[in-house]
């Protein structure tokens, strides 16, 4: 069995969708050709779009998010989910910490964010405004970076013909 036939027998079929979580939010739009479909477009877009999203400080929210930015950009929602899973427990408090060092340096090094940071005063309260920005400001750094590299990659390794998961006969939501 090759690639493309074990990827498209790991998806779910149209039934299988309608009974999840995913499906009550959002309907009928998850079931949409193009936000399954794998092409080099649409996987480095998922994939690059997921990415940022598990990059940064949403871990309640990011299955949503990635859908919801799944369904405006229309790229492929798989990889956008599995994308989200790079950032688990036990990924995200390393993550976390290197990206909040990150964020320190960079609001200390910039003049006027220090300015702006130190704004918020003394106490525990502004402790965690500064720590917030440290966090987000180190988070979206890095996974604007990640997003962008990730995306070349896969545009550049994606082989020229790429997978085309069509098959008529099946009752899934590729068609």
């Amino acid at each position: 069995m090759g690639f493309h036939q074990r990827i498209h027998r790991m998806l779910p079929d149209r039934d299988r969708l309608r009974k999840t979580l995913l499906y009550r939010l959002f309907g009928k739009n998850i079931l949409a050709g193009d936000l399954w479909r794998f092409d080099a477009r649409s996987v480095a877009g998922g994939w690059s779009m997921g990415l940022f999203i598990a990059l940064t400080p949403t871990i309640p929210f990011q299955m949503i998010l990635a859908t919801l930015g799944t369904l405006g950009l229309r790229v492929n929602l798989p990889m956008a989910l599995l994308a989200c899973w790079v950032t688990n427990p036990l990924t995200s408090v390393p993550f976390y910490m290197a990206a909040w060092q990150l964020g320190r340096w960079v609001l200390e090094a910039v003049p006027f964010a220090h300015e702006y940071v130190s704004a918020y005063g003394e106490g525990t309260r502004s402790k965690v405004i500064v720590g917030s920005f440290c966090l987000w400001t180190g988070c979206l750094i890095l996974a604007t970076i990640a997003s962008v590299v990730s995306y070349v990659l896969v545009r550049s390794l994606w082989p020229k013909h790429g997978f085309h998961l069509h098959h008529p006969s099946d009752d899934s939501p590729m068609q």
